[in-house]
């Protein structure tokens, strides 16, 4: 899985009609030699790119028994991209047929920034797994294809095979890559949240707080992009978190009040658009009311990225500190910092695509680009960004209820990807 599959998979758990999907680090690296099942996958066939909206390529999905009694087989797969943009369910064609097997019907769910798919004994529903006979095996033709939307800045498409029953022991040929057409250029998308932690706001001053996205490869995305910033409150913090006011430098050179969402510590600047390869998002922070600070407070910021349109859960995250302090006190010391967040971590929810927990009290503004005025002379950095895309992971998604799938759709050619 990428770094950003990972991520992705961390910041939400949903259920997928009846389906229990869980998050990728509940599900171990390669499994134990010991387990009696194998998985064996044939080339896929005709062999040439696959393209948006084109035709499919067929495979043989084979699984075998080598214990001298039926083992349980839900067979589960899983779809990662090279590109920068999350899958979805309806980016993927798929289609399961029974060679030496029951009658099987397929399903395509979606689960976090990506999309799984599952096949399952067509009499037994979709939480029951397949009986593989002792020293028998079962086979099915798997056809996969891509959807007219997918993604445009996503290039090859990877497809792993696994067993959600945990039966299975991993192979080198339980890897496909799909390489799309037309080739593209493709690169990660980064997120880093520049802070100083070290400079803090006082009565009468103001902080500033720099969400900064970037974008590498050729390829743009094809829809704008939505961030929201949150304060979390840290673990065992007792104290009531400063009451923040939050606005955002315009084109025109002038801040702006950020929308607030009811009720909750969280923003909503306004969308990126969707043709950027670097943009900075400018906001300055100031506090209403220092009633009650006595002494320096750290504020854990968060934001988390999104698209406007498709898969909208979000697939890059970041997170800074900033400190507010009284007028009189002992000031932190120490060099300034702009520390991503290894995870994003917003409240899990049981939709299949996300969306923000709270309505925003106001309708946020248009799309607004920092002027490049405001910012010619700032440093750009893209280190330690929590969500950068491409296929770099051993862990994979664990169901505990039912299998799960793939969701892709583009142009791509199937390869043998051997996995080490």
């Amino acid at each position: 899985m990428s770094v950003r599959f990972v991520s992705a998979a961390a910041l939400t758990v949903a259920a997928v009609v009846g389906t229990t999907l869980v998050p990728l680090s509940a599900h171990a690296a390669p499994v134990a030699s010991s387990k009696p099942l194998t998985i064996e996958l044939g080339t896929p066939a005709p062999s040439g790119p696959l393209t948006r909206g084109g035709a499919s390529e067929t495979f043989t999905f084979t699984v075998k028994n080598s214990a001298d009694k039926a083992v349980d087989f839900q067979p589960w797969m899983v779809g990662d991209t090279d590109g920068a943009s999350p899958i979805a369910a309806s980016h993927l064609i798929f289609d399961v047929q029974p060679v030496n097997a029951p009658a099987t019907d397929e399903f395509v769910g979606q689960q976090d920034a990506g999309a799984q798919g599952f096949f399952y004994p067509a009499e037994k529903g979709r939480n029951a797994p397949f009986s593989v006979p002792a020293k028998g095996e079962l086979s099915w033709k798997v056809s996969v294809g891509l959807g007219k939307n997918y993604p445009s800045n996503n290039g090859n498409l990877k497809l792993l095979a696994d067993d959600l029953a945990e039966n299975t022991q991993r192979q080198n040929d339980d890897t496909l890559v799909f390489e799309a057409s037309p080739k593209i250029s493709t690169g990660p998308a980064s997120m880093t949240l520049e802070t100083d932690e070290n400079a803090p706001i006082k009565p009468g001053t103001t902080g500033n707080v720099d969400i900064v996205h970037q974008l590498k490869g050729g390829v743009t995305f094809d829809s704008d992009l939505r961030t929201t910033l949150e304060v979390v409150e840290e673990p065992g913090s007792a104290g009531k978190i400063p009451e923040l006011v939050i606005e955002e430098l315009g084109e025109d050179g002038r801040y702006t009040k950020v929308k607030k969402f009811a009720g909750e510590e969280k923003w909503q600047p306004a969308d990126i658009r969707k043709s950027y390869v670097m943009h900075r998002t400018r906001l300055r922070v100031s506090v209403i009311d220092f009633k009650g600070i006595q002494k320096p407070v750290k504020l854990t910021l968060q934001a988390t990225t999104s698209l406007t349109e498709g898969n909208i859960h979000p697939f890059l995250g970041a997170q800074g500190r900033i400190t507010v302090a009284p007028e009189r006190g002992t000031a932190p010391s120490g060099k300034p910092t702009a520390t991503p967040s290894p995870t994003a971590t917003p409240s899990p929810t049981a939709s299949a695509s996300p969306s923000p927990t709270a309505t925003p009290s106001g309708t946020p503004s248009a799309s607004a680009t920092t002027s490049a005025a405001a910012v010619a002379n700032d440093p750009v950095t893209t280190t330690g960004a929590l969500a950068s895309t491409g296929s770099s992971s051993s862990t994979w998604y664990a169901a505990i209820t039912a299998a799960v799938l793939i969701a892709a759709g583009g142009a791509l050619t199937a390869l043998r990807l051997r996995r080490r």
